[in-house]
């Protein structure tokens, strides 16, 4: 998968198609279906997604005592040191009181990560920028990765403690030496405030780890909100070592029961699901007409993430005919349980309790909270005439942009005798990509990627929208052509910048590039991927969304889950027929 750029700091942003290309499994049916008026119900077969193992050690400490071969570990009533010392700078600590013995050395400095670890030695490369789900302390996951699987593959990476390793984390760390310890404390919340967060308002989560003289570790944790994160020490340890390595229930271990070479658990969500099954759950038993299918749920996933990739087979919708000339290829219809209608979805159920779930943020929510709420609402709200945010804003953008994968953005442009990429598999961002249908601002970029860039003809550009999804915007004048919403012809000549070189702002804030300008026709995308067949008075321009909502085995779904999804499902018919100016029609029904 692709990660694109980011905004006001946030290292998370467009989610890209899922399995481009990839041989896949047949899916099969993990649950019944029903429905309720205009929206269908998935009741999941008992176990198919596991069982969630949450965080249970908050008000204790875990104590991991040093010996010849390994750690004996108890857990016992909080032991907290109050006097947290001085608040971090960074990531590096050095001890200049004593040595710490850990994997077989005694170490003198360490680096500890913002989000929860602490580890020694020399960083591997990329530890610590963030990129992979961990800042600092050598400590990382990646991006996707479920936390019950990701504990084991962490075994000698590094040498690590992950107090509380939880990705995307943010806050304080304090630093305090002893004669004869040292004392690092965190006070971190949890992601808040983005399309990709669970929560509008920050959350407590506060622990704390103990390195003393003789080589014993404690953890404590006074106040945890978070449920799943990886706890446990992680020294360099043999293959044979490795290989009997096993998860152990921290809660309960017994001193008698070690030592341990290491030790860890991963408390952690439910499994996500196999989206092929999530399909063939569908359409087998309702039949085979949805164009595309979006699942929302009111459990959590073992995703770091609220929102979600997407994946599909690429039909060819009612026709079942194949699309041809946007970059990407039919394929494994027989995976997903169609015969050629079915096109694209969600790859797992987006939990309706988090941010992208809720009409607008809650009462309250003010520019002291986050930066990323103060710029959602500056964004959106002044450009409306109401001047308040759209309802369920990030719900559609999320659709708006992960749907979009189904024709966007593959394509590439041959210009003289050179092929540039324009994705993938998001719009690049130097590509001058405007929405000529908005969908709730004057000016907007692509839902799928690009810019509006203005040229100052000067050899300098400014970028007036960006290249992020939020708030939900429309699609370029290439992605409708793609789409078959519009006639090559009615696409104008457009450019992409290329080694750009940040050059300052403009008055409004916006940003100023130096960039080097091609010009690109759609010809040129044609002279790559050939024409868009069906062209556009023949391709499909009805289409119908199937909205799921997924509920574990023997519950019912809550009154929350049927109503967001139930008003989420007509804001979308909205935006698609808004962004595609009224030339396409969606319905969403299980009918």
């Amino acid at each position: 998968m692709t990660i694109s750029r980011c905004l006001v700091g946030l290292s998370l942003i467009p989610l890209a198609g899922y399995a481009q290309g990839r041989q896949q499994a047949p899916g099969h049916p993990i649950g019944k279906i029903a429905t309720q008026d205009n929206l269908i119900v998935m009741t999941l077969d008992e176990g198919v997604l596991g069982k969630a193992k949450l965080f249970d050690l908050g008000g204790r400490t875990v104590r991991f005592t040093r010996g010849g071969t390994g750690y004996q570990i108890e857990t016992a009533p909080l032991h907290w040191d109050s006097e947290f010392g001085e608040e971090m700078s960074g990531s590096e600590a050095s001890l200049h009181k004593f040595a710490f013995p850990f994997s077989g050395r005694d170490w003198d400095s360490l680096s500890i990560g913002i989000t929860g670890s602490i580890a020694f030695g020399e960083q591997p490369p990329g530890a610590g920028r963030g990129g992979r789900g961990g800042r600092g302390g050598g400590v990382s996951v990646d991006r996707f990765a479920q936390l019950q699987r990701a504990g084991r593959t962490l075994i000698n990476t590094v040498p690590a403690i992950c107090v509380f390793f939880k990705p995307r984390m943010s806050g304080k760390r304090y630093w305090k030496e002893l004669d004869d310890r040292a004392v690092i404390t965190w006070s971190l919340t949890e992601p808040v405030g983005g399309i990709q967060d669970f929560t509008w308002a920050p959350t407590v989560n506060r622990f704390q780890a103990v390195l003393h003289k003789n080589g014993t570790i404690e953890m404590s944790y006074q106040e945890v909100a978070a449920k799943d994160a990886i706890v446990g020490v992680y020294p360099m340890v043999t293959d044979a070592q490795k290989e009997a390595a096993v998860e152990i229930d921290l809660a309960h271990v017994k001193p008698q029961d070690g030592p341990f070479p290491l030790a860890y658990e991963a408390f952690h969500y439910l499994t996500l699901p196999n989206p092929r099954d999530l399909s063939c759950t569908v359409i087998k038993a309702l039949g085979d007409k949805f164009d595309f299918l979006v699942y929302y749920s009111d459990f959590r996933v073992d995703n770091q993430e609220a929102g979600t990739p997407s994946t599909g087979p690429l039909g060819g919708g009612p026709s079942g005919g194949a699309v041809t000339g946007i970059g990407a290829q039919q394929r494994g219809l027989d995976a997903y349980c169609t015969q050629g209608r079915f096109q694209w979805q969600f790859i797992q159920p987006v939990y309706i309790g988090s941010n992208q779930g809720r009409e607008r943020p809650p009462e309250g929510i003010t520019d002291n909270n986050t930066h990323n709420i103060a710029h959602y609402a500056h964004e959106i709200g002044e450009r409306t005439p109401d001047g308040k945010i759209l309802p369920y804003d990030y719900a559609m953008s999320q659709i708006g942009h992960e749907l979009g994968h189904r024709w966007s953005a593959f394509a590439s442009a041959k210009v003289n005798s050179e092929t540039i990429p324009l994705g993938p598999t998001h719009w690049a961002r130097g590509l001058q990509a405007p929405a000529p249908f908005p969908y709730q601002r004057p000016t907007e970029a692509s839902a799928m990627g690009g810019g509006v860039w203005q040229d100052n003809f000067d050899g300098t550009f400014t970028q007036l929208d960006d290249d992020y999804y939020v708030p939900a915007t429309g699609y370029s004048y290439l992605d409708l052509y793609l789409m078959g919403m519009i006639a090559p012809s009615e696409v104008p000549d457009f450019f992409i910048l290329r080694n750009l070189v940040p050059a300052g702002t403009d008055r409004n804030g916006h940003p100023i590039f130096k960039a080097d300008r091609t010009k690109v026709t759609i010809e040129d995308v044609i002279a790559v991927h050939g024409p868009r067949l069906p062209d556009v008075d023949h391709a499909q321009k009805q289409f119908n969304t199937g909205m799921v909502v997924v509920v574990e085995h023997g519950a019912k779904p809550s009154r929350e889950l049927i109503e967001r999804t139930e008003a989420i499902r007509g804001r979308w018919i909205d935006y698609w027929e808004t962004v595609t100016g009224h030339r396409s029609f969606m319905t969403a029904s299980p009918k």
